[in-house]
């Protein structure tokens, strides 16, 4: 979501194996100690951290007078289609029933082009190629993306949908995981920050085929602001707006100007999908499902060997594509992994590109997950991401493992906890790739 935050200091007994699982302590601590920093939505790399306040007495909800009737309607439509439901016997069965009420909800379905891309150029790197393609997809728009392709590998190859971050920076996509010669010393550092390393050239070099869209809102596919009538554009970005207009693009004070602009915007672009019928999360899954498309037309890679990995709206766009196509094998979801209920005091200051209108009282979040069974499921959440209260990321955890265990597939779930904030770091990523290497 909104960017890296601030470490808070770990509990007294928290284990130091980084990727341990949280202590009961912790978990009933982060009800009470947590809250979302809030940073004009424009992330910045060190928000401020929560109240010292909070360590001292309860932090009131965000909706003080309103929370217990959210709570109440939560308890109202608790989910009814887990399969830890007692009357789901069969793994089979339930994907069955619960997976088109996942794609129903979704609300975005729409007639797609045939399957294929057109090649804008091809650019050499150390030990891979990157393909620059426009994938088709629908008669209103084409999908930008690149393929990562490694140099000296023969035959079909295995195949992985690298998803990037949200981060509040609207005007990069792909360049968040994929380097480039002339990149900015604003994006290298916030990778450097986010995940330590242009992460989608490491799975590349260990041998699979990689491919990298830009997804709708950001790098190509952003609002364009310049286009904006300065005479109607909302007062609140008003200021942004000149700046961004005023400065050279790719500058420092264009991209931050044009990200501010981008993420007041969101809400009225949500506005507007959901006036079409269809959902933002609906939008980003059938696009995803369109580069699972094309991956498995390709003659290099093996279309039985399909994985998925993305950190922050990209661990929760990989939960629902994997749930929403069994095609994909093996997946890895970083830092988006909740449940739902546990967000709703200080932690639903989220992107408007996580809400699926109505799906919570059929399944929640680990649900959704759960339909990629028996595909191979790896959760890594960070122990100081202060995005999501520690309750709802063990609780999603826990969750996964009974539906796992009752499908009689445990070895196929793992999650883990680092010592981290919200981030991907090489060693998450070496613990995915060695994952989608088991798996795949």
């Amino acid at each position: 979501m909104y960017g890296a935050v601030q470490p808070t200091t770990p509990p007294e007994d928290s284990v130091a194996d980084p990727r341990s699982s949280l202590t009961r302590r912790e978990a009933i601590t982060a009800l009470g100690a947590l809250a979302l920093p809030w940073d004009n939505l424009i992330a910045q790399t060190n928000p401020a951290p929560a109240a010292a306040a909070a360590t001292t007495a309860p932090l009131l909800p965000d909706l003080p007078n309103f929370h217990p009737l959210m709570e109440w309607i939560a308890r109202e439509n608790a989910p009814r289609l887990s399969f830890l439901e007692p009357q789901w016997t069969s793994l089979d069965s339930w994907k069955a029933t619960a997976r088109p009420v996942l794609r129903d909800r979704l609300g975005y379905q729409p007639a797609g082009r045939p399957i294929g891309a057109d090649f804008v150029r091809r650019e050499e790197r150390d030990g891979f190629s990157v393909e620059v393609v426009n994938l088709h997809a629908t008669a209103a728009y084409s999908i930008p993306a690149r393929v990562l392709v490694p140099a000296n590998r023969p035959g079909r190859l295995p195949a992985v949908l690298a998803l990037h971050c949200h981060s509040g920076r609207y005007t990069w996509g792909h360049e968040k995981i994929l380097s480039s010669p002339d990149e900015s010393a604003q994006l290298t550092e916030f990778r450097q920050g986010t995940y330590g390393r242009p992460w989608a050239e490491a799975l590349v070099r260990r041998g699979y085929v990689v491919i990298v869209i830009d997804a709708f809102y950001f790098g190509e596919r952003r609002l364009r602001v310049e286009e904006l009538d300065a005479a109607r554009v909302f007062t609140e970005v008003r200021d942004a707006l000149a700046t961004a207009r005023n400065s050279p693009p790719g500058s420092a004070a264009w991209t931050t100007a044009t990200n501010r602009v981008c993420s007041f915007y969101e809400h009225h672009t949500a506005k507007t999908i959901a006036a079409t019928g269809a959902t933002w999360p609906g939008l980003h899954v059938w696009d995803d499902l369109r580069s699972v498309d094309y991956l498995c037309s390709r003659a290099d890679v093996d279309p039985a060997r399909i994985g998925c990995v993305g950190l922050s709206v990209g661990g929760f766009r990989t939960a629902m594509t994997i749930a929403s196509d069994p095609r994909i094998k093996a997946a890895a979801v970083t830092g988006w992994m909740t449940e739902f209920a546990h967000q709703l005091r200080y932690h639903i200051r989220h992107t408007w590109m996580v809400f699926t209108p109505g799906l919570y009282r059929s399944l929640d979040l680990p649900d959704v997950a759960a339909l990629h069974a028996p595909g191979a499921l790896l959760v890594q959440q960070c122990r100081r991401d202060t995005l999501y209260p520690l309750a709802g990321m063990q609780g999603a955890v826990d969750k996964l493992t009974q539906i796992y265990a009752k499908a009689g597939l445990p070895e196929r779930f793992r999650g883990t906890f680092y010592d981290e904030p919200h981030s991907f770091k090489p060693d998450m990523q070496e613990e995915a790739f060695d994952w989608l290497d088991r798996w795949l």
